[in-house]
């Protein structure tokens, strides 16, 4: 996909063979379905890199390294709100570095929604043009939720108790990579 490989980790290591880890693999065929990439190595790419990265870090530290036992909020609502905070230009989800005082789950998720979409959105070789998003902004607002709750799931098969990483990496961390 074009996009800068990180000197860091990937988000996915290989995956143990647990019933955990089959359910992951689940979830990862269905996302493939959703979203426009041809195979799952195109797809972890994406996941391992800056559009998807610094989103899925900053979700880490400021919510789930805190709440890593939190129950994901109603999926097409938080779709929704999504979807209406990028439309909207909403500043409290757009913002580079947002006040997150006061925050509830649901914000922290559409936040990660958000972000993920726009930085995929609009750009030479993005995954979805302006236009995309004005007719299917639902169906991949609901997308990128997906992704978010792939990624949780494979955080808490990696932190075998469920444990989020307590000082995971800084969004601010990766782009001075």
């Amino acid at each position: 996909m074009g996009q800068q490989q990180q000197s860091q980790q990937p988000l996915l290591p290989p995956r143990p063979a647990t019933l955990s880890a089959q359910l992951s693999t689940q979830h990862e065929r269905l996302i493939l379905e959703l979203l426009p990439f041809k195979d799952a190595p195109q797809f972890h790419e994406w996941l391992n890199g800056v559009y998807v990265r610094g989103s899925w870090h900053e979700f880490l530290q400021d919510f789930l390294a805190q709440n890593p036992l939190a129950p994901e909020p109603e999926k097409t609502k938080t779709a929704q709100l999504a979807k209406d905070a990028i439309s909207s230009r909403n500043p409290k989800f757009l913002l580079y570095h947002p006040d997150k005082e006061g925050w509830t789950a649901e914000d922290h998720h559409v936040r990660f929604i958000v972000t993920v979409i726009s930085d995929n959105l609009g750009l030479k070789n993005s995954l979805w043009s302006n236009s995309d998003f004005s007719r299917r902004g639902l169906e991949i607002a609901k997308s990128i939720y997906e992704v978010l709750s792939f990624l949780r799931a494979t955080q808490l098969v990696l932190s075998g108790a469920g444990a989020a990483n307590a000082s995971p990496p800084r969004y601010e961390d990766q782009l001075l990579n």
